[in-house]
């Protein structure tokens, strides 16, 4: 009979089972995080009363709230700044920067037209963003499906906000044939990640601050090319630096304010409004 003592307890958690015969990769992953839990266990002399707090925390977590409707164990691992290392490491070199999904993002979002308004908001600044999507050498990607999603000048999403109808803020648009997009939007609002739940309570906890960076989300897509998934931030933000999922990288963009009497009336605004451009660039999928 196998003795279970603090020296051999580890050993017998990675052995137990036919060590990766089934599947080599589960295996490995597995191995790595039972070692690094138990090394972390051992350095903080874990207690059973704190094992039963963390036990709580991710019960907690995993529950879903009008706020994440998913759960919050994507906000956590976002807060932990492991989304964003993730990335990091797998990131696709040459082309534009990947970044985070986020958890408030909706398939099927609606599809619009070049131009189309992504929703209402009469309270926010209105901002035309514009470009192109690129391949490696400046060629133009005709067709290309951009999916965006944002949170309106509250910084509300619409999946956060009753008063929104679903699908507001959120489209899906194809490139023309230069390769070219554009729609009307506003500018997007910084935003507290939720925080009442148990990851707000842990960024008090810990003298963390809740905010993000305003920022606006894409997927791109387009056949032969790997997929993209990316946030675009405004310049400007106050939290730029310290965005608390350490996702701010370079894809910064500057607004331009437009004020005058006939760029209104040619924008069809009735007070000052924005415009930036972004061009994105896709890697074949062969790289």
């Amino acid at each position: 009979m196998q003795k279970i003592t603090l020296d051999t307890i580890t050993e017998a958690v990675i052995n137990h089972g036919d060590r990766g015969k089934s599947h080599p990769r589960l295996y490995e992953i597995y191995t790595s995080l039972v070692r690094h839990l138990h090394d972390f266990v051992r350095e903080v002399n874990l207690t059973e009363s704190e094992l039963q707090q963390g036990r709580n925390f991710l019960n907690q977590a995993s529950h879903h709230t009008q706020e994440i409707p998913t759960g919050e164990i994507h906000v956590l691992t976002d807060l932990l700044g492991i989304s964003e290392l993730v990335e990091l490491l797998h990131d696709a070199h040459r082309s534009t920067e990947s970044n985070l999904e986020g958890p408030l993002y909706v398939p099927n979002a609606p599809e619009r037209q070049m131009g189309d308004r992504l929703g209402i908001d009469t309270e926010g600044d209105s901002l035309f963003l514009s470009g192109r999507v690129l391949d490696l050498n400046g060629q133009p990607i005709a067709n290309a499906l951009i999916d965006v999603w944002q949170p309106n000048s509250k910084g509300l999403y619409d999946v956060q906000e009753p008063s929104q109808p679903l699908g507001s803020f959120r489209g899906r648009f194809k490139t023309n044939e230069s390769g070219k997009y554009r729609f009307e939007t506003v500018v997007p609002l910084g935003y507290k990640v939720p925080s009442s739940g148990p990851c707000g309570e842990l960024l008090g906890l810990l003298g963390r601050h809740p905010w993000r960076a305003a920022h606006i989300h894409f997927k791109l897509s387009a056949p032969e090319y790997t997929p993209l998934t990316t946030q675009i931030f405004i310049a400007g933000d106050p939290h730029l630096d310290s965005d608390t999922t350490f996702a701010v990288r370079s894809a910064i963009v500057q607004l331009q304010k437009h004020e005058a009497p006939e760029e209104l009336k040619a924008h069809n605004q009735s007070k000052p409004f924005y415009t930036s451009e972004f061009d994105f660039v896709l890697k074949p999928a062969t790289l």
